[in-house]
């Protein structure tokens, strides 16, 4: 008799979170993001990697933030703002989660990343050119139509993803 095998449909899928613009966004709506939704939403796939860009302001305690992610099978990677000349502060992971999605483009299927910055577009079409399909999941309020019409699927946060103070 012929067996169905589980894992033979399961699409492995690396999540790719841009913390300072969900966290940022999440707080305009006086809410925190609650990332273990994400993990849940998961299920039917193989996640390969799972990587969360920290911002890590001095004096700020997040070893229980950190420790959480860690436990939820993110794996976090942090930095520390630094001040410009002209006073602005800047902890921009850009570059880096452009870096880390294309080398991890050829073990995966599906890319998800967290992010509403339009930036990420160019990054889309090449993680596309690969062969790997893109799913943005971010606040509306806060992205750009060109990033939801590059994607290969959009997703809403929604209130279900909040935690509410």
């Amino acid at each position: 008799m012929y067996q169905k095998d589980e894992n033979k449909f399961r699409q492995r899928t690396a999540i790719l979170i841009d913390g300072q613009n969900i966290y940022l966004s999440a707080k305009a709506r006086g809410a925190k993001p609650d990332y273990s939704v994400v993990i849940d939403s998961m299920v039917s796939r193989e996640i390969t990697r799972a990587i969360i860009y920290n911002v890590s302001p001095e004096g700020i305690d997040q070893s229980k933030f950190v420790q959480f992610m860690e436990n939820l099978g993110f794996e976090v990677k942090s930095k520390t703002p630094r001040r410009l000349p002209d006073g602005s502060i800047k902890a921009d992971w850009d570059m880096q989660i452009a870096i880390d999605a294309f080398s991890l483009a050829d073990k995966v299927d599906v890319m998800v990343i967290l992010t509403g910055d339009s930036d990420f577009v160019p990054l889309v079409y090449a993680l596309q050119s690969k062969g790997v399909k893109v799913e943005i999941v971010s606040f509306i309020e806060n992205t750009r139509p060109e990033l939801i019409s590059a994607a290969d699927k959009y997703f809403e946060v929604t209130d279900q993803m909040l935690i509410y103070d």
